[in-house]
């Protein structure tokens, strides 16, 4: 088994001309002088038709290009005017509002450009959110509140964090420890957090659980296009490898001490200890870990919830939340790291916290993550675009599947993800055969999106990819019956020629760049792939439910 909006919405601001009022017109009456020939002895008629016999045609003729010259200046000093106000406002930072888009149902998706379609209206027609730069930002050409935290061209890590730390600026971080989307989700969680409370996110490395993920962490930035996505928010973002030397920390065995908030053994009351992370241990890290208050959780004393609210985790993050959680040692106590058993209170330059994955704002993860109003989604992880290699890699990938030459345009397509795998593991006694949705039902799901971007946007669609973790021969045969083209990443040597991170990925980034979506509900990596679908491309999408027998049924 193994997601890019654009607000091009014009401003409504006016430009005035703040010119002369109009050309000063010439003095008929002193206006003699100017012929050559003797003026009239006719008396001076003040009819304004009397006008043209006072002057020879010479003159007239001046006197008219005069005008014209005179109206052509204002208004080029007024274009002028509008074109220097029009660069200020492009050199000027990015404004923290929302604009709205128009529609677009020509999607420009499958050319080489990784510039996406901005969208605009409720979930079915997804929102728009703050511009996003059309154009390649790096992170010397950020605008200037942004580039004095995340510019490190020229810097080299040090060996402890906070020696590459500004003492003017508070930090946020939190580790990972779940599957690759997962793990997206908490990346957002850690951005949205930092927010709202004012600090900079450092983003831990991916260390997914996939086979082998950990043995090579996976930087956010090497598939997200990070400077984007912080002009799109208006908030710097920086990482845990461009400020820490972690290979030699490792190395040495030297560790950065940090006291950090367990939120998790409040959240899961099953849970008596704190919730591991690879990342720590990748990061060289000694963590030293404060119990959060049990405001934290979202149902306080329900023990089949494992949520917390961003708000009450913000509350930590300011001084008086802070000591009123510290001034209670017997309910909220600090562990001793594991490896010098130093005792740390939670640290206030770098925030931290053990795990932020079941974060949510109002209802549990597993709800709320397919509302319109979810902050994850909708204030950052929307705007995570792919960055260009990984685009053009996976532009790659698709030609091969298509049949393509290098070059040629991507033509519209529908993309299919069906997760089985550990999914089974939920079908309790019911049959795998009967658990699973069959392909017929799938095939119905497809002809419906087919349907829709054919009535909706006059797009006949042909090609149809299938993405599984199914390892069964019979059923890929069955696939293959249906006329759909599977992706076989064993077949296209994706591991081999890009490491193990990348047939997850490529899976991803293909499903991202589709004009349809039939997914497996229940599936984050599916409902990840279904939004980046419908916001970045207006496309059409589908879920197939599964548990049981006619579980689709509709």
């Amino acid at each position: 088994m193994v997601h890019y909006p654009e607000d091009d919405s014009g401003s409504d601001t006016c430009y005035d001309d703040t010119g002369s009022a109009g050309p000063l017109l010439p003095d008929f009456q002193s206006s003699r002088g100017l012929n050559s020939q003797e003026p009239s002895k006719r008396p001076v008629s003040h009819n304004w038709l009397a006008w043209r016999t006072r002057f020879t045609l010479p003159f007239r003729r001046r006197y008219v290009i005069f005008f014209l010259l005179v109206i052509l200046a204002g208004t080029m000093a007024h274009l002028s005017g509008r074109f220097d106000t029009l660069l200020e406002r492009l050199d000027a930072p990015p404004k923290h509002t929302r604009q709205r888009a128009k529609p677009s149902k020509t999607p420009s998706l499958h050319q080489d450009s990784p510039v996406y379609v901005t969208l605009s209206g409720d979930f079915d027609s997804p929102p728009a959110a703050r511009p996003t730069p059309t154009a390649e930002v790096t992170e010397t050409a950020l605008p200037a509140h942004l580039r004095t935290v995340m510019d490190t061209d020229g810097i080299v890590p040090t060996l402890h964090l906070k020696d590459s730390l500004r003492n003017d600026t508070k930090y946020l971080t939190s580790f990972i420890s779940a599957g690759f989307t997962n793990d997206q989700i908490t990346m957002g969680n850690i951005i949205y957090l930092a927010m709202i409370t004012g600090r900079v996110p450092i983003l831990p490395p991916f260390t997914s659980v996939i086979e082998g993920g950990a043995k090579r962490p996976l930087p956010f930035s090497e598939i997200f296009d990070v400077p984007r996505m912080s002009v799109a928010l208006n908030h710097p973002i920086v990482e845990w490898h461009k400020l820490k030397d972690i290979a030699r920390a490792r190395e040495e065995n030297v560790y950065d001490e940090l006291g950090c908030w367990n939120i998790m053994e409040v959240n899961d009351m099953h849970n008596k200890a704190v919730r591991g992370s690879y990342s720590t241990v990748v990061l060289a890290l000694d963590i030293s870990y404060t119990r959060a208050p049990q405001s934290v959780k979202l149902m306080p004393g329900f023990e089949h919830d494992s949520h917390s609210t961003f708000w009450a985790l913000a509350k930590l993050a300011f001084p008086n939340g802070r000591s009123a959680a510290l001034a209670q040692p017997h309910e909220n106590p600090t562990r001793p790291s594991e490896h010098r058993g130093v005792l740390l209170p939670p640290d206030e330059h770098v925030l931290c916290y053990d795990f932020l994955y079941y974060t949510c704002a109002l209802e549990p993860l597993e709800f709320e993550s397919e509302k319109d109003y979810s902050p994850m989604w909708r204030e950052v992880m929307s705007h995570a675009h792919w960055n260009r290699p990984t685009v053009a890699l996976a532009q790659d990938y698709l030609r091969k599947l298509l049949g393509l030459s290098r070059g040629m345009s991507i033509p519209p397509f529908i993309a299919i993800h069906v997760r089985h795998g550990d999914f089974l593991d939920y079908c309790g006694d019911v049959p795998t055969k009967d658990c699973f949705a069959p392909l017929s039902t799938i095939a119905r799901r497809v002809g419906e999106v087919r349907g829709e971007l054919r009535e909706r946007l006059g797009t006949k669609v042909q090609h149809v990819l299938m993405m599984s973790d199914e390892k069964d021969p019979a059923w890929w045969e069955d696939v293959q019956a249906y006329g759909w083209i599977a992706v076989d990443h064993k077949k296209l040597r994706t591991e081999e020629d890009h490491g193990n991170w990348y047939p997850v990925v490529m899976d991803a980034v293909m499903q991202s760049m589709a004009m349809g979506f039939v997914g497996t509900d229940r599936s984050t990596f599916s409902h990840m792939a279904k939004r980046r679908v419908m916001y970045w491309n207006n496309g059409a999408t589908r879920m197939v439910k599964w548990g049981r027998i006619g579980a689709d049924d509709h």
